[in-house]
């Protein structure tokens, strides 16, 4: 576990393996954990960088309002302050809008793209959801939210099977979130509208989606990928939003296989 300072904040991250550099951006109100059955599998072959974004996990809680263009940023200074000049990006819902907005500002700083259960912009259906969640954290609280956000992100046989380890993490996830915060974020998803611009973005793209994803259905990764000019997807059966958690023994066979055949630069493993 390590801790780097950036110009407003500083942000704690996992470093494992050696490599050409891997980093893994969580979705919203989650943290670096939710990649804790990629890891192991990326490691052997890549450096892996997984990050808490700021005001996640152990990251420090700077007040508001926060943006995907501060998100953006503080991905970008990660990298400077570790002298990583490109990478492979890998995102998780909310994770994989932040590193869309990332290839906006920052295309040169990027390999390759895969992109989990993300969206680019928010319909009505969508737009309910995060509704839903600020008002339960509002006027419920966080165990509230954690437990309807555990129904819209997981299969129900999955949170049958594994309901103490739910309670658990609730309980540590409790104690380092800030409430103020996931309102905010949950703010900042409800603008997110990048779908305008993303035939602007010319970098190799890996689209997964499940099959039975609640919380952003299919129909957000098919959109990005007819816009986006250089991507594929691949939608998951029998799985929905958090299937990397789920299943990441059927999740990372997808994703090692697009990050070998991409290209690296001379004197990072390329020609």
């Amino acid at each position: 576990m390590k801790r780097i300072e950036l110009n407003s904040t500083d942000i704690f991250y996992e470093d494992n393996g050696t490599g050409y550099p891997v980093v893994l951006v969580h979705g919203m109100g989650s943290d670096h954990t939710v990649w804790q059955g990629i890891i192991p599998l990326l490691k052997d072959n890549y450096r892996v960088l997984a990050l808490d974004l700021r005001g996640h996990g152990h990251s420090m809680k700077t007040p508001g309002p926060y943006t995907m263009e501060l998100f953006s940023h503080d991905i970008y200074q990660f990298l400077e302050s570790l002298n990583i000049d490109q990478a492979h990006f890998i995102g998780h819902s909310m994770g994989g809008s932040i590193l869309l907005e990332l290839a906006l500002q920052h295309p040169g700083k990027i390999r390759s793209l895969t992109l989990i259960s993300s969206f680019a912009f928010v319909d009505q259906p969508l737009k309910e959801i995060f509704l839903n969640l600020d008002k339960i954290l509002e006027y419920q609280g966080f165990d509230q939210f954690f437990d309807a956000c555990i129904k819209l992100t997981y299969t129900s046989q999955f949170q049958l099977d594994n309901q103490e380890s739910f309670r658990e993490i609730r309980e540590k996830m409790g104690e380092t979130s800030s409430i103020p915060i996931l309102r905010d974020t949950l703010t900042l998803c409800l603008d997110v509208n990048l779908i305008d611009y993303l035939e602007g973005i010319e970098i190799p793209t890996l689209i997964i989606a499940g099959e039975k994803d609640n919380f952003t259905p299919s129909l957000h990764g098919k959109k990005i990928q007819m816009n986006l000019p250089q991507a594929d997807i691949e939608i998951i059966k029998g799985l929905g939003h958090n299937l990397l958690v789920e299943k990441p023994e059927k999740i990372f066979p997808i994703i090692n296989r697009f990050l070998k055949v991409q290209k690296l630069p001379p004197g990072l493993g390329g020609e």
